[in-house]
């Protein structure tokens, strides 16, 4: 037996309009109130919210209201979605399924709908079949709109939540106040729009651009479609694209910036705002959509003990509240916000957090609106972590009385410089630096420990700003291999300051994020095969390496920098902080080539990919396409997944594509270096021939003969005198006293 249920009929059961509504049925009734809240201010931009009693509620505003001749069509749940929503803007709602929740949640608990509009007042009368009568009951003087519910359900005023909220964030801020844009669709979401339009073509092109433009492109689809097709419902899949072509290349894409904000409207919370876009591909069709968004974030610290606060979290999109019920847990000093495709792992303490997007385009995931955050994601968690440092620094500054954690560190640091240095006796580290300014900090935040890498940051603001501090040094973090001397460097900042670099010896050098190659490369002898030197920083570009390349930069033999680097996220920023600007160095003047691994030749070249659970949105370079970015979040390939063969040919490979070959002087270098190496055999083969002729040998064994007798009573107690010429001068090492004993025997004929 198969039994047979319209979709329409789940809207009149309160167990399935959960399933369609997206929501428990104790949220039912501030669902009811969103939706009818949303379409208020969507269509006049103001509206009011009154509990009525306990089981009724209105909402009304003073736009043009309902054309009465409609309202059995809004109110009727076996209806079609009727809804403008599938034009792209930044408005409340998303699917237009909105008076269906509205009217189902009335017949599922037995409650009553009455609409007052243009000064009339109407009974909505849903049918078993699906349909609703309409009643007429009164004049009224009324003249917008006006929807009273009762629901067989209780109300108070906490029903009225949501609907609040969004009237409060509706009254802040600014609108978008532009057309809906053709890049903010896919192929197939402007087929499906095109479809449901139903009108002439005409109508259809002026809901993006003006006048000017929308008689240009109505006149070209008229030529190209031959005068044939005038209506959206004549239109192809191919034909819509084609359309969608034509209103691309006529305009421009708005900036992120134009879809407005809420700003920053809570006195008691830190707020930050970022302005980005994310990409929607198509999956049949030429075009994707580059969607604008708009995230702000509102966060305040809760007061008090940790163990009897809660976070809590509230998100809007386009100043709404969704939903999805987005989860928040504090442990610790460690926030976890999850759901909807969020995972987002914040350094805090209990906290307060709202959330508004603003796009014209939410990716949803069920009938009921549940948002997908997972194309955004990146923007949402940057958000929401900048909002909580603000936070925490407002948090600090009533703990510190009134100062910064930074502003502490730097008005302390001349006395911890001074302090280090031994009033500018010596050198010293900057973690040395570091343990001097920590008392200061302890004491402000009440032993709070400050955290190094911040403290390393704010130095390095520091120094952007006023220069290298002076006698600090950088710890060596590295090593740098001179081809055929062998010579191994260790890289610090002060070895950096004293290196001079070997006269044509190498015209290349390879930044290697895993220094486990050189014993391979140097085994097999790469670095004097292609005379190329290796360099590595324990994983980064820090910044004595950047000071490397500068000054290598600025020498008169050419070279070429390169680097190589895993297919994961952190491999990527790599070469782009090698290259690019930061705060302690500028941008490089020399163009660095980045050799890879990137991911798609990993791939390619058939790879172990390791795939990994990612807690927190990881940064990657610019340089790469938003589908690789999005891949590294998930999947990395390390250069250790090539076996030392397969690595060494790799990148022999790479080499010889570059075009600079063996490291060969200028002629005058060639033609002095012969000169010299000439003499030098010469003068040697002279000076063996004198000393031979003179006895040279039996000499020195006679004068030695001489002195056997000193020489031995040395011997007796050389410890001991050894000893008592270091106290004398203790900065010698020990065999400087043996030279100093055996020239006074020689020259002075006394111990």
């Amino acid at each position: 037996m198969q039994l047979v249920r319209e979709d329409w009929k789940l809207f009149r059961n309160i167990e399935t309009l959960c399933q369609k509504a997206g929501v428990h049925r104790e949220f039912i009734p501030l669902l009811v109130v969103k939706e009818l809240v949303d379409n208020s201010l969507d269509a006049t931009g103001d509206c009011k919210l009154e509990l009525v009693d306990n089981y009724s509620f209105r909402v009304s505003d003073y736009g043009i209201g309902i054309d009465p001749d409609w309202l059995h069509e809004y109110f009727s749940i076996n209806r079609p979605m009727i809804s403008s929503k599938l034009v792209r803007l930044p408005s409340r709602g998303a699917l237009g399924n909105g008076l269906r929740v509205v009217t189902g949640a009335v017949i599922a608990t037995g409650g009553s709908l009455t609409v007052t509009t243009r000064g009339k007042t109407y009974h909505i009368l849903p049918q078993d079949d699906g349909t609703s009568k309409v009643e007429f009951v009164r004049n009224d003087d009324h003249m917008g709109t006006s929807i009273l519910v009762k629901l067989g359900m209780h109300v108070d005023e906490g029903t009225l939540n949501w609907g609040e909220l969004a009237i409060n964030f509706s009254s802040k801020g600014s609108l978008y106040n532009g057309q809906s844009s053709p890049h903010w669709y896919t192929s197939e979401a402007f087929f499906e729009l095109v479809n449901a339009a139903d009108m002439p073509i005409k109508s259809f092109v002026s809901l993006f651009a003006g006048a000017k433009i929308s008689e240009k492109i109505v006149n070209r689809l008229h030529n190209d479609f031959n005068g044939l097709l005038t209506s959206t419902q004549q239109l192809t899949f191919g034909d819509a694209e084609h359309m969608l072509r034509l209103l691309r290349e006529a305009i421009k894409p708005p900036s992120a910036k134009s879809l407005g904000e809420v700003g920053d409207c809570y006195t008691n919370l830190e707020h930050f705002k970022k302005a980005g876009e994310f990409s929607i591909e198509s999956a049949r069709g030429l075009y994707d959509a580059n969607i604008p968004v708009v995230v702000e974030a509102w966060v305040g610290i809760k007061k008090g003990e940790p163990m009897n606060l809660q976070s809590s979290i509230t998100i809007c999109v386009n100043k709404s509240p969704v939903t999805t019920d987005v989860k928040v847990a504090t442990k610790q000093a460690s926030t976890i916000i999850w759901s909807g495709g969020l995972y987002i792992d914040v350094k805090c303490r209990p906290a307060q957090f709202f959330l508004n997007i603003i796009t014209p385009y939410m990716p949803i995931t069920s009938d009921g609106k549940a948002p997908d955050f997972r194309p955004l994601s990146s923007v949402i968690e940057t958000t929401i972590k900048r909002a909580v440092s603000k936070a925490k620094k407002l948090n600090q500054i009533e703990i510190s009385g009134g100062l910064t954690e930074r502003e502490i560190v730097l008005k302390n640091l001349p006395a911890a410089i001074t302090k280090t240095s031994g009033n500018g006796k010596f050198i010293f580290s900057q973690r040395q630096l570091y343990y001097a300014i920590r008392p200061y900090i302890m004491e402000a935040f009440n032993g709070k420990q400050p955290n190094y890498n911040y403290f390393c940051s704010i130095l390095t603001q520091y120094e952007a700003e006023h220069g290298d501090i002076p006698s600090m040094y950088r710890d060596p973090r590295g090593t740098l291999y001179h081809p055929h001397t062998g010579e191994e460097i260790p890289l610090g900042t002060i070895a950096v300051q004293n290196y001079n670099r070997p006269t044509w010896t190498f015209n290349k050098i390879i930044f290697i994020e895993k220094e486990g190659y050189f014993a391979s490369l140097r085994d097999v002898g790469f670095p004097e095969k292609y005379d190329c030197a290796l360099l590595s920083s324990k994983g980064y570009a820090s910044r004595a390496v950047k000071d490397l390349f500068d000054l290598l930069g600025e020498t008169e033999e050419e070279i070429q920098f390169f680097c190589v680097h895993d297919a994961d996220a952190a491999g990527t920023k790599i070469f782009e902080t090698l290259q690019e600007a930061t705060l302690a160095r500028p941008e490089r003047k020399v163009k660095v080539i980045n050799l890879g691994l990137d991911p798609e030749e990993a791939i390619e070249l058939g790879l172990q990919i390791e795939t990994f659970k990612n807690d927190s949105r990881r940064p990657v370079a610019d340089y790469l396409s938003w589908e690789w970015k999005e891949w590294l979040q998930y999947n990395r390939v390390e250069l250790n997944s090539m076996t030392t063969p397969e690595f060494i040919k790799w990148l022999e490979n790479k080499m010889k594509h570059q075009g600079v070959g063996k490291v060969i002087p200028t002629d005058e270098v060639l033609a002095k270096e012969f000169q010299d190496r000439a003499e030098q055999e010469i003068r040697n083969q002279v000076m063996n021939s004198i000393l031979a002729q003179n006895y040279y040998e039996k000499k020195v064994d006679l004068e030695l003969t001489k002195l056997k007798g000193k020489i031995n009573l040395v011997n007796t107690d050389i410890r001991e005198k050894v000893s008592d010429k270091l106290v004398i001068n203790p900065l010698h090492r020990w065999d400087a006293p043996i030279k100093q004993m055996a020239h006074d025997i020689i020259y002075r004929g006394d111990i």
